[in-house]
C-alpha cells in the first residue's frame, strides 16, 4: 500500500511530465480523456435503461456531464423540445 509520501512523490512527477508537455499534447490529453468520461458515462445510462434511443441517450449523457452549467441545460432542453415538435407535426 503506497504511503502518503509515495502519493505526494507519484503526484509530483505526473504534475511535472504535464509540465513538459506542449500545449498541443496537454490539449489533446485532456480532449482523450473527457472522450473517456463521456463513453463510460454513456454505457452506464445505457445499461440502466436498454430501451433508450440514440438521440435520447446523447440528451441524457449531455445533461448528467453539464449538470452545473444551466445555460447549456437550458439549450438542451430547447433543442429536446424543438426536435419532438417538429417530429409531432
Amino acid at each position: 500500500m503506497p504511503t502518503s509520501e509515495n502519493g505526494k512523490i507519484i503526484e509530483r512527477m505526473y504534475w511535472e511530465h504535464v509540465r513538459a508537455m506542449s500545449p498541443a499534447e496537454r490539449f489533446n490529453k485532456m480532449l482523450s480523456l473527457n472522450a473517456e468520461i463521456y463513453s463510460m458515462v454513456e454505457m452506464q445510462i445505457a445499461k440502466k435503461n436498454p430501451g433508450i434511443s440514440r438521440r435520447e441517450l446523447q440528451f441524457v449523457v449531455a445533461r448528467r456531464c453539464y449538470w452545473n452549467e444551466p445555460m447549456v441545460l437550458r439549450m438542451l432542453n430547447e433543442m429536446e423540445h424543438g426536435e419532438k415538435e417538429n417530429s409531432n407535426g
